[in-house]
């Protein structure tokens, strides 16, 4: 048992200890590390007396950095050391490398790591080290860290030192024209996806397609009209520039899914194959400004962006969408500079108004139309070569397959292998295509056609209907899908034989009334009263809302008005109840991940997801199904069809008994 004078000594003694701590500190505080010490012999001056210039880079440039570091350090008579500390290292700033109480930094072996420097190729760069070079004359130290996850910042940086502050800011000129004219993108196809450091992109190396013209089918003279205008105005740049023209200029290929739009842009990259190209599909567009950077950096350039349909209303990480982020990347550069945007739309209608807004922007719209019945013939004798196919039966075939795609063919003639295979055949027959035909022509294949871009078979939306409802319409699995004639009935097509069944319900309280206005086209409006809540764990509500908008994107288009009305208003119930989360947002508006969002639903609105999530996982599946496709883009749907499952399975545990 402690008495007091026992306490009161061990209290003094403790107050002994953190003035001895405290005076140790002090007498240590400009105490040089091994480190320090090795950089101030090079030097020639006090490192800790010196300042530091700090230079961030982008996470796509820090290959470049490297191999402007190298030939620096090479042209300056310089080395590279490392330094040891293991993670400490990590999370200090480079004057704490140089000196501290606590620290012992020193000189060590230097830290590398592989880096893509082409679709097959890589290259090992320093991760963390410390170069000591000459610079005109000038000692200089040079910091370089490549980007890192449990370091503040994470970006990759450079921490310059020197005595003389223009020979520092010489060098950092020196070093940011070596990254241009040295750089591994140059003349390279590239993508943009998320790294694993946060929301900052990095570059993705694509090997360049090889698609010549001879494997597109389009109408008359419209690939030749795209290739003029995209390749021709560059292959004739100085004599534009002389008469003081422009050369920027934006490209929109727009028509239903599956008629050729991504296999010309990939006939366009084939046809500049010295030419540095970016191509951002779906979400990925939001890096819009990494490659207006990239494409501005290094002219000739052409970048792509694919389905931009899908962030036309998507915020991102700003307060404006997503696309008019890519229209201020098109008001960013210069009139002259050989730049060619392409962009691909299914939807050429949700892109209207935007585009509208901002007129100049894009310079020429091609619409890529289903095939005519020539074209078609012509699809399906390309997709049929090898295989020992009758003439005749490829051409009644493709007559039969009215209003199909490219894409359509394609799928036909691989069932039609497919077919044989299974029977332990190598050559399918002119039997195995009737068969494969009748199968995807089957009314219960409908949406199969859709999906590989044929037009749809509903009928065509009616004028301004707005539908006030008691006891909703439910869409389930199988079941009907409630439409409106062109002459006003509600009812559905029934699945077995495809007659129409009208409702003679209108006015009453299960259906509800109806209201048109023959002047005004105004869309279908689903105003179900919600019946009880569902809390969506932030993930699943994310792709939950993107099926959403998916679904509702093809329902409008000659789809059913119901689906489409249904969708957005579960979008608009989900943006409702994230307008009253009592906690943080992310800049996206949405709650933050670890959240749940409790999303007020009417009556089968269950059912309904469970529906559109199992569509858009079919459609995912047969983008996965595809032989060639890029791998960053197989990530991406993998990543997709995964989430989808998750959603599906959240979202099926709850489904009402």
């Amino acid at each position: 048992m402690l008495d007091d004078d026992d306490r009161a000594l061990m209290r003094a003694m403790s107050r002994y200890f953190e003035t001895v701590n405290r005076v140790v500190a002090d007498d240590r505080a400009g105490e040089r590390t091994p480190l320090g010490e090795e950089l101030s012999a090079h030097l020639g001056v006090d490192v800790t007396t010196l300042p530091v210039t700090t230079e961030t880079l982008s996470a796509h440039r820090y290959v470049d950095a490297d191999i402007a570091l190298d030939e620096l350090t090479e042209r300056g008579g310089g080395r590279l050391i490392g330094v040891t500390g293991g993670e400490q290292r990590l999370h200090v700033s480079a004057s704490e490398l140089f000196a501290g109480p606590y620290s012992h930094f020193a000189p060590g072996p230097v830290s590398y790591e592989s880096r893509d420097v082409s679709a097959t190729a890589q290259r090992r760069v320093v991760s963390f080290g410390v170069r000591l070079l000459a610079f005109d004359g000038h000692p200089l130290a040079i910091v370089q860290r490549s980007a890192n996850p449990r370091s503040m910042p994470s970006q990759p940086q450079l921490e310059v030192i020197g005595a003389d502050p223009d020979a520092t800011a010489a060098a950092l000129v020196e070093i940011r024209r070596l990254m241009i004219e040295r750089s591994v993108l140059r003349g390279h196809v590239l993508s943009f996806v998320p790294t694993e450091y946060g929301h900052e992109a990095g570059a993705t190396f694509l090997p360049r397609p090889e698609v010549g013209a001879d494997d597109i089918v389009l109408g008359e003279g419209v690939l030749q009209r795209i290739v003029d205008h995209v390749v021709g105005i560059g292959d004739h740049r100085e004599a534009l520039r002389s008469a003081g023209q422009h050369l920027k200029r934006g490209v929109l290929l727009y028509g239903p899914p599956g008629t050729g739009k991504t296999l010309t842009v990939r006939h366009l990259l084939a046809r500049t194959p010295e030419t540095t190209a970016v191509v951002l599909t779906g979400s990925s567009i939001r890096f819009i400004t990494a490659a207006a950077e990239i494409a501005r950096t290094f002219a000739p350039a052409l970048v792509v962006l694919e389905d931009i349909d899908l962030v036309a209303a998507d915020r991102g990480f700003s307060p404006e969408p997503v696309l008019f982020d890519v229209l201020d990347a098109l008001d960013g550069l210069e009139p002259d500079a050989d730049i060619a945007f392409v962009m691909t739309t299914n939807h050429v209608q949700i892109l209207e108004e935007a585009l509208a807004a901002r007129p100049g922007r894009v310079d020429l719209g091609v619409e890529i139309p289903l095939p005519d019945d020539a074209d078609r013939r012509r699809l399906f004798r390309r997709y049929a070569q090898g295989l020992p196919l009758s003439a005749e039966a490829i051409e009644a075939a493709a007559d039969r397959a009215q209003g199909t795609t490219g894409s359509f063919a394609k799928e036909l003639l691989r069932g039609t292998v497919l077919r044989a295979a299974v029977r332990g055949e190598e050559a399918p027959t002119d039997d195995d295509l009737t068969a494969a035909l009748d199968e995807l022509l089957d009314s219960g294949a409908a949406l199969t056609r859709v999906l590989l871009g044929a037009r749809p078979e509903t009928p065509p939306p009616s004028p301004s209907a707005y539908i006030a409802t008691e006891t909703p319409f439910v869409p389930r699995p199988g079941g009907p899908s409630m439409q409106v004639s062109p002459s006003g009935e509600i009812g559905y097509h029934d699945k077995t034989d495809g007659h129409w069944v009208a409702l003679d319900t209108v006015g009453d309280d299960t259906v509800g009334s109806i209201a048109f206005d023959q002047e005004v086209e105004d869309p279908l409006v689903d105003t179900s009263e919600p019946t009880h809540e569902l809390s969506f764990p932030m993930p699943v509500w994310h792709t939950v809302y993107a099926e959403l908008g998916n679904a509702g994107s093809v329902e409008r288009v000659g789809g059913d008005p119901v689906i489409a009305a249904r969708t957005e208003r579960l979008q608009a119930a989900g943006s409702a109840a994230a307008a009253r989360h009592p906690g943080p947002l992310a800049p996206s508006g949405w709650p933050l991940d670890d959240a749940e969002l409790p999303v007020s639903l009417a009556d089968g609105d269950e059912e309904f997801l469970v529906e559109i999530l199992a569509g858009g996982q079919r459609v995912t599946r047969g983008i996965l199904a595809e032989p060639d496709l890029p791998d960053h883009v197989r990530r991406e749907q993998e990543e997709s069809f995964t989430a989808g499952a998750e959603a599906l399975r959240f979202i099926a545990a709850r489904l009402p008994d």
